[in-house]
This record gives structure tokens, sequence and C-alpha cells, in this order.
């Protein structure tokens, strides 16, 4: 009997200090340039590099889409960046989109500007 309810004891005290569920929310990326590494991350999180090189097709120059997915937690910030590699060869303007289960989020920076970003709080969406 005394060690049933010691059994009993141990299975109440941890139930008792298991960790509240944390919801996980999905934000989609999509950043547009020519020539740019774009970089992303959530909270604290290390970032995530990617390099878009775009194309050059005759005398058209085309720049390269990257779409991204990542995971964010209530009360994470938003961090997503696309920065030109050679400011001498800046061709087109750098877009940057987020979509997902947060208010969506863009922004547009022109053939002068050298990086789009985006680092702010977010909002979700339940």
């Amino acid at each position: 009997m005394r060690n049933v309810i010691f059994a009993f004891g141990i299975c109440a005290a941890t139930a008792s200090c298991k960790k509240p569920e944390v919801k996980e929310y999905t934000a989609n990326l999509k950043a547009t340039c020519y020539d740019c590494i774009v970089q992303y991350a959530a909270g604290p999180a290390r970032g995530v590099y990617d390099t878009l090189s775009g194309t050059v097709e005759g005398t058209d120059t085309l720049r390269q889409t990257g779409t991204y997915t990542m995971t964010m937690k209530e009360g994470d910030a938003l961090f997503f960046r696309a920065c030109r590699i050679d400011t001498d060869t800046a061709f087109g303007a750098i877009d940057l989109e987020v979509t997902g289960d947060l208010d969506a989020l863009s922004i547009t920076e022109d053939r002068n500007m050298d990086c789009a970003v985006l680092n702010q709080n977010v909002r979700f969406r339940d």
C-alpha cells in the first residue's frame, strides 16, 4: 500500500511540474532580388542564410525568388533581411514578403538601397 501511495505521489508531482504547451505558428517568407544574401531567424535563434543569384537572359536581368518556412512561438521577433552582394551591380528592387499565421508584412527597396530588412515583433492570428 505504501508503494502505491508513493507511486501516486510521483505521478501527481510529475504532472503538476509539466511545462505548459507553447503554441507554434508558421511564417512563410519570400525574398526576390538579384545577386543577394538572404538571412532569416525567429526570436533569439541563429539566422539561416541563402544566396539568390538571379539570371541574365539576353538583355534582360531577372531576379530570383527564394521561399522559406519558419516556425515561430508567441513573443518571437521576426528577422528577415536581404542585402546585395555587390552594390556596383544593383539590378532591380529587393522585395521581402511574410505571410502565414501572422499579420502579413512586406517591404520593397529600390535599386538604390543595399538591403531590405524586416526586424520586428509580429502579431499572430489564432
